[in-house]
């Protein structure tokens, strides 16, 4: 037998007692019962799916939740009380009755239904309706406008902004909501629950989205204009939801418009609103609404004109809008980084190239889009003045985006200073030799001691590269500049490792004898700890790398060289990494025995 006392043995002490509040408050809907047991929806933070019937051991459950933790959920709960109360103890389907009589005739059986409700007590009968109404869609929406007058065709617009503020003013961020959500998981630190919150206001916000495509593919300009502008303040002024236990609202208002702007542009706003056939009268009715509300708008939510811009610059793109705008635009007064661009795009629309070469050249030093845009168009005017400064421009505010372009579309010859500054700048940024050699003849002798001072200096506060530094003065010949930069670094600080191998050969080649007494002083440091330095695989490939690099480098180190690895060998005997990494490099004698090692004196005085 299925009781309240089944239920409490299969839920915790929490669940079940959730479930009584979730059955008394009239979360349980559709209740009905199938074929082999009892269904309804069940509203907790969304509507689910819940049902139940006699299984081999008992009762069995079934609920659509992401709840999966000690026993039965609330939902559940909620089901289980309800067909106690609508069904009693059995689950299973009673045992078939006998069979009918013969249907009354159509006259009888009002007589029946007649004589019956006068027996019924009042009670019974709101009973049965509750029920009847329940399991009834169709009859339910029948009783919702049994003995009401007919309505009128209702205007979304008349009381959006309140039905917006009730949709969404009475959400609850709590604990239930969170447990109930498909994001739910244990240790979670925020992301899941901030998810899930979005996805609930999406959710919540796509009706009305719904409400205002209807209107836009249906032709109707105007209410949908006037549909989105009062949603947006509307949204824009809520000020909480009835619960955020986890505090993840910074401004309700704020984060509940980001989430309908992004439910109205995964729903195709606001081309959907254009895509409509529009005669002329219907699209300057709803541009001449449009010009004093942006101009005296009754509520200016944050993000205003940009929230606006994709709707105006989609009005600028139609034939049939775009010549009606600029009297619009000039009314609404929107701010410069709303109107340029709207201008721009209403002369590329009307194909007025006088008007769109102007507001390009007033965006230029702002918007790099523009200025290729620009470029684009002076290139196919055959304009070279005006290209020439156009790539000027674009240089100076972008260089990494245009110095290419610059070295791509000019000469030494027809734009000297342009041409040497975009030589320049990629030489310093890519630290490129190659671009050097090219660059080297367009400067002075001051301008190339300073480009290799600025890369010293750059190296040195680690912005730059150690390796173009040292190869820039080795190629100027100052000897006493580049020893006096190599020896000054960390070398197990450089990075990438590969660069101090190359400013070692940069000074072997130049000055070798300073640097052969500085690796005799500063190897055997390094594995005593200088620099914090960690005795293992990466620092003895340093210490091979470089031994073998210079001696290559500087043939007259070869044999101080061989006689400095013998060295380490014999101070290290104990370091066995360090051994293969000198024997691998042909540093040490191949045949060279393992050295011995030293043992540690035991402290007894001999007797």
């Amino acid at each position: 037998m299925f009781t309240r006392q089944t239920l409490r043995r299969l839920a915790n002490d929490n669940s079940y007692r959730r479930g009584e509040d979730y059955y008394d408050e009239g979360h349980v809907e559709k209740l009905r019962r199938e074929a082999d047991g009892f269904a309804a929806t069940v509203r907790g933070s969304r509507p689910y799916r819940v049902a139940l019937h006699q299984g081999p051991a008992g009762p069995e459950f079934s609920c659509n939740c992401p709840y999966a933790f000690d026993g039965i959920c609330k939902h559940m709960v909620a089901l289980g009380l309800a067909v106690l109360d609508a069904y009693g103890s059995e689950l299973t389907s009673p045992n078939p009755a006998p069979a009918a009589a013969p249907p009354l005739a159509d006259q009888a059986l009002a007589a029946a239904i007649k004589a019956a409700w006068s027996d019924r007590r009042k009670g019974d009968k709101l009973r049965f309706l509750k029920q009847a109404l329940a399991k009834n869609d169709g009859l339910a929406r029948q009783f919702l406008g049994f003995g009401q007058p007919a309505a009128a065709p209702t205007d979304p617009l008349a009381d959006l902004p309140a039905r917006l503020a009730d949709t969404l003013g009475v959400l609850d961020f709590d604990e239930d909501f969170w447990e109930n959500s498909e994001s739910f998981y244990e240790d979670d630190e925020g992301d899941g629950l901030q998810e899930a919150a979005d996805e609930l206001l999406r959710d919540t916000l796509e009706p009305f989205a719904a409400e205002l495509l209807h209107l836009a593919r249906g032709g109707q300009f105007a209410p949908a204009l006037r549909y989105w502008a009062t949603a947006c303040g509307a949204l824009s002024q809520l000020e909480e939801p009835a619960s955020d236990d986890f505090g993840l609202f910074g401004d309700y208002g704020t984060d509940v418009l980001h989430q309908w702007h992004s439910v109205l542009a995964a729903a195709g706003w606001p081309a959907a609103l254009l895509a409509a056939v529009l005669p002329p009268a219907a699209l300057a009715a709803g541009l001449a609404w449009l010009g004093p509300h942006l101009a005296d708008p009754p509520v200016r939510w944050p993000s205003f004109e940009a929230s606006w811009q994709p709707l105006l610059l989609a009005l600028a793109t139609d034939a049939a809008a775009a010549p009606m705008l600029p009297p619009l635009l000039a009314q609404a007064a929107l701010g410069p980084a709303a109107a340029g661009p709207l201008r721009l795009r209403l002369a590329q629309t009307m194909a007025d190239d006088v008007a769109w070469a102007q507001t390009a050249e007033a965006l230029l030093p702002t918007d790099a889009a523009v200025a290729q845009q620009l470029i684009n168009f002076y290139t196919s005017q055959a304009d070279r003045p005006a290209l020439l400064r156009t790539a000027a421009t674009a240089f100076a505010t972008w260089p990494d985006q245009f110095g290419d372009y610059v070295l791509r579309a000019f000469t030494p010859t027809t734009a000297p200073t342009l041409y040497r500054d975009a030589l320049r700048h990629r030489a310093q940024a890519n630290h490129s030799l190659p671009d050097y050699a090219l660059l080297r003849p367009l400067l002075s002798a001051a301008e190339t001691a300073a480009f290799v001072q600025a890369a010293v200096e750059a190296a040195q506060a680690r912005r730059g590269s150690v390796a173009f530094a040292a190869q820039l003065l080795a190629q100027a010949g100052d000897v006493t500049a580049l020893r006096g930069f190599v020896l000054g670094l960390e070398w197990l600080a450089v990075s990438p490792p590969y660069h101090s191998e190359i400013a070692l050969m940069a000074l072997a080649a130049a000055d070798p004898i300073p640097l052969m007494l500085e690796l005799e002083t500063r190897l055997p440091a390094y594995l005593h700890g200088r620099a914090n330095a960690k005795r293992g695989a990466f620092l003895y490939e340093r210490i091979g790398r470089w031994l073998v690099s210079l001696r290559g480098t500087a043939p007259r180190l070869a044999e101080p060289i061989l006689r400095l690895a013998q060295e380490l060998r014999e101070e290290f005997p104990t370091l066995h990494g360090l051994r293969d990494v000198l024997r691998r490099e042909g540093l040490l004698v191949a045949a060279e025995p393992d050295l011995p090692v030293p043992k540690k004196k035991s402290g007894r005085k001999p007797r």
